[in-house]
């Protein structure tokens, strides 16, 4: 067996507290993420644990595929999703969430997995795939990270938006200040037209779909 590793990092404009709600939202993937994801169900769900399974493609060698991911805060500091796909094979990642201060953060994310065969023709493949994913899936990111944490010191609330704007009203006082985001999990979602049928991608090809 060959032991794969791959490891991505890169810095984001907000705290590590909204990187981590953008881990635990599975309902924007088949929105954002349309290019990759295509259906998602949550499987059981409580605190800071969560089971899914979700349906995928995957970049360069354009496979489809699925797997049941298991993800959890490790630490305040680090989640891990542990995702078996329907091969037998298990992918192990590991993401460290660091402060760079107030407003800024530092995700590095670390993919292992065992795969039978030899591991200098399986690495370049593994690490491209997981490269261009990781990429890809960040720039979609990215800008809805940033915007949560723009509105957020607004005084944004799920599902309920920002209350001087609903009630037509002043500014609130300290609007734009330094507001701190909480770790509240599970993240709150839309209902599920039937419980237990899951979320599936809207569209098949669109320019956007999503927050």
């Amino acid at each position: 067996m060959a032991t794969l590793i791959a490891k991505c990092s890169m810095e984001m404009d907000c705290p590590k507290e909204v990187v981590v709600w953008n881990y635990y939202d599975h309902e924007h993937v088949v929105g954002t993420h349309y290019k990759y994801y295509s259906e998602f169900r949550i499987l059981a769900e409580r605190d800071d644990w969560c089971l899914v399974e979700r349906f995928y493609k995957l970049p360069i060698i354009n496979l489809r595929a699925s797997s049941l991911g298991f993800m959890y805060m490790e630490s305040p500091h680090l989640i891990r999703s542990i995702q078996h796909g329907k091969l037998g094979l298990v992918l192990d990642q590991e993401i460290q969430l660091d402060d760079l201060g107030p407003d800024r953060c530092r995700v590095t994310c670390t993919y292992r997995m065992d795969l039978p065969g030899p591991k200098r023709l399986l690495q370049p493949l593994f690490e491209r795939v997981i490269t261009r994913w990781f990429h890809d899936t960040w720039v979609e990111d990215a800008p809805m990270r940033v915007r949560r944490w723009k509105v957020w010191k607004l005084g944004f609330r799920d599902f309920r938006g920002l209350d001087y704007v609903n009630q037509k009203t002043a500014k609130t006082a300290g609007a734009g200040e330094h507001r701190p985001h909480p770790v509240r999990l599970p993240v709150p979602k839309t209902p599920e037209s039937l419980p237990g049928s899951g979320y599936k991608r809207p569209f098949d090809e669109s320019v956007e779909v999503g927050y």
